[in-house]
């Protein structure tokens, strides 16, 4: 018993290499805990802000799909060759300002969010040079981008809860169906529209522009109401049938929607 109180015999090199082991040890031990906090801190950060993307995005799904409903129920005034559609799509809210959360985000589920904005505007563009130069095509542009653009904001909301493994949106109406169908309707009649007038009428823009009168001319007035009087006369019938369509396809997908009582 006394041997062991006693330093002669005792072996200092394996007493060093004990200490050591032991303060390496601990450290290892304290350093994981504190990079498994701070991993668990960013993960829960990217999850709160997966989910405030996911339902921004999902609001901004069925904004588009009331802004179909709104045209395919616009109101035609008499004496006018087209309906009071709108043309501007829904606003993108701001997306949520919080760097660090940004930051640990996924990055493929990142790029497809900062990206989305960029399409919303591109769809914009598309919409309104339709409406400058092929006017007779406005209908089906308006159907195939704001349709398309709110099926992409729902798959990537569904993507961000999915990835983070957060709740399901709690469907009352699914606008993604709607969506779904009138993108595969709009596509469908552009192609057959191409297969039917050749390659040309897939371009909105002309080889050159046309001169036009100054808008408050007596020429102007009568250039508008006749040519798009002849415009008219040439597609209403295929402008009727579309609208019938899309009222159709809305008026279907209000006796199939989901409510959650």
């Amino acid at each position: 018993m006394n041997q062991i109180f006693d330093p002669t015999n005792w072996d200092l090199l394996s007493l060093l290499k004990t200490a050591v082991g032991t303060g390496i040890g601990t450290a290892a031990v304290q350093g994981g805990i504190a990079l498994y906090r701070e991993r668990t801190l960013k993960n829960e950060h990217a999850a709160y802000l997966a989910l405030r993307l996911a339902v921004l995005l999902e609001a901004y799904a069925s904004e588009c799909c009331d802004f179909y409903s709104d045209n395919a129920n616009a109101e035609q005034l008499p004496n006018e060759p087209y309906p009071s559609w709108n043309t501007k799509l829904p606003d993108l809210p701001e997306y949520p300002d919080d760097t660090e959360a940004w930051r640990t985000l996924d990055k493929k589920l990142l790029a497809k969010c900062l990206n989305f904005p960029n399409r919303v505007h591109a769809s914009q563009n598309a919409i309104a040079a339709c409406g400058e130069h092929t006017m007779d095509d406005l209908d089906v542009t308006l159907d195939e981008q704001a349709s398309a653009r709110g099926a992409e904001a729902w798959e990537i909301a569904s993507a961000l809860r999915e990835a983070y493994r957060l709740d399901r949106a709690e469907i009352v109406f699914d606008y993604y169906s709607v969506l779904q169908k009138v993108l595969k309707q709009s596509r469908e009649e552009r192609k057959n529209e191409r297969k039917a007038n050749g390659p040309s009428s897939a371009s909105f823009l002309p080889a050159r522009r046309i001169s036009r009168p100054n808008r408050g001319s007596a020429t102007h007035a009568h250039t508008r109401k006749s040519g798009l009087s002849d415009s008219f006369e040439c597609c209403s019938t295929g402008r009727r049938r579309r609208k019938d369509d899309r009222a159709s396809i809305h008026a279907g997908e209000r006796q199939d929607c989901q409510y959650r009582t």
